[in-house]
């Protein structure tokens, strides 16, 4: 899903969530911020892959880069590797589920973060794409093997 849909329903559900349901401003900002923050660990993927620490240069590639992987056929997208999005796995919604007994500022984090990956999740489901990429990062890591990196696309 684009960045500025995040943005948006961030805004939108944290509204919600501060304006009817009785959360703090802080609570609702702190939702707010997590809903679409939680895509860094795209710029870490890109980092890692690269060797290139510099955001300018993340962001231009992906912008240069998306399109042209949009217009590649279901077979050839199947030769390169997909993205390993850590914040994105079920292992680090478990982590934040368990630090929010600990403090609530964690439940917030992951309720943003919930917010982000029903949209990311109704997104791949509209676009007929596999939901196991952005839910298991360690079976995307397996699926990965021998394949072309993304840098050279």
């Amino acid at each position: 899903m684009e960045f500025k849909w995040h943005i948006l329903f961030g805004f939108l559900f944290s509204y919600v969530l501060v304006y009817f349901f009785d959360f703090s401003l802080f609570a609702g900002v702190i939702i707010f911020f997590a809903s679409w923050v939680i895509d860094c660990d795209h710029y870490f993927w890109y980092a890692f892959e690269t060797g290139d620490r510099n955001p300018i240069n993340a962001i231009k590639w992906y912008i240069k880069s998306v399109p042209k992987w949009c217009r590649l056929s279901f077979k050839e997208k199947g030769k390169f590797k997909q993205g390993v999005f850590i914040f994105h796995g079920l292992f680090f919604w478990i982590i934040l589920a368990l630090l929010s007994f600990v403090h609530s500022f964690f439940l917030w984090i992951l309720i943003g973060v919930g917010i982000h990956m029903v949209a990311d999740l109704m997104d791949l489901r509209i676009r007929g794409k596999p939901l196991y990429g952005k839910i298991f990062p360690c079976y995307v890591i397996k699926k990965n093997k021998n394949k072309k990196g993304l840098v050279g696309l």
